[in-house]
């Protein structure tokens, strides 16, 4: 099948296993040694680009053909085989540019991300920042500055940029981390407001989960989105949440104008590919698992939004 065009304004359902340090630290927690099997881990990411070619499956069918709004969000480390499986599927491929476990924005293969990015030739191209506005100027602006790289790259290449933004708390010694949290949306906008400033207008904004509605709204604006014609999207991710809290998220995302889809990663996955590492479940079952958790958060996405 031919991979799908997608555009920012359309709804898309992305399932996110680019995690690489952590998932290196959710095998050895399950299994001790198996983080080092580069081999299994390369096959449990196959497990889940299975799942997302049957949810491709089933939504085309469901939609009278057509999967673009399907998404696979994959590293290189251990995901090429995850790729192949959902290009054949017809799956959109989103590859991650970022070092893993960074507190900034490196990239992952230096000075060769270029020839690296046209290697895996993604539909997309993600970069994860931690950022706080009220942190370390001078790891922000590097941020910043190497954000800028990537963007101009992409723009260049024609390839679509993603650009996850998360918002770490400050660390030290009187730190209200209490405090932080509720300051958390305020925080994200100032965030994002000063990556606009420099010029990053992504295709799509991967955001995190707000409190309530209006800070879902207020995130939205900063970024531009609600507005007509702005070329730009926002996603909310799931940051492992359980169901109940992801839910609320997802709908909350899905009623607010800017938004369009979601992310998701650890919270669809991680009890199934924990039952293949320990060998109490098998690939097709996990898969098969996965995939009704992400269509039940897609269903959950459209209740919502056409509500």
């Amino acid at each position: 099948m031919t991979r799908a065009a997608h555009a920012p304004d359309e709804p898309w359902f992305v399932l996110a296993i680019d995690h690489r340090a952590s998932f290196r630290q959710f095998a050895a927690g399950v299994r001790p040694g198996a983080e080092t099997d580069v081999g299994r881990l390369t096959a449990l990411k196959a497990v889940v680009a299975r799942a997302m070619a049957e949810a491709a499956t089933r939504l085309a069918a469901d939609a009278g053909g057509g999967t673009a709004d399907v998404g696979l969000l994959v590293d290189d480390e251990y995901g090429t085989v995850a790729m192949a499986i959902a290009r054949e599927a017809g799956v959109n491929v989103i590859v991650p540019a970022e070092r893993s476990g960074q507190p900034e924005f490196v990239f992952e293969h230096g000075e060769a991300f270029r020839e690296v990015i046209e290697r895996t030739d993604p539909d997309a191209v993600k970069a994860l920042v931690r950022y706080n506005p009220s942190g370390d100027a001078s790891r922000n602006s590097r941020s910043r500055d190497r954000l800028r790289v990537l963007a101009d790259y992409c723009a260049d290449a024609d390839r679509a940029f993603m650009l996850e933004l998360l918002v770490p708390t400050l660390e030290g010694d009187g730190v209200n981390t209490d405090l932080e949290e509720a300051r958390r949306p305020e925080l994200t906008c100032r965030a994002i407001m000063q990556l606009r400033e420099v010029g990053l207008e992504p295709a799509w904004w991967k955001l995190e989960g707000q409190p309530n509605v209006q800070s879902f709204a207020d995130v939205a604006v900063a970024t531009g989105a609600p507005e007509p014609g702005s070329g730009t999207a926002c996603l909310v991710l799931g940051r492992g949440a359980d169901s109940e809290q992801l839910h609320t998220w997802i709908v909350d995302a899905a009623r607010t104008p800017g938004f369009a889809g979601f992310a998701v990663g650890r919270s669809l996955w991680w009890d199934s590919l924990t039952g293949v590492l320990l060998g109490t479940e098998s690939d097709e079952a996990a898969a098969h698992e996965i995939c009704e958790r992400y269509l039940a958060l897609v269903d959950v996405y459209r209740s919502a939004h056409n509500a």
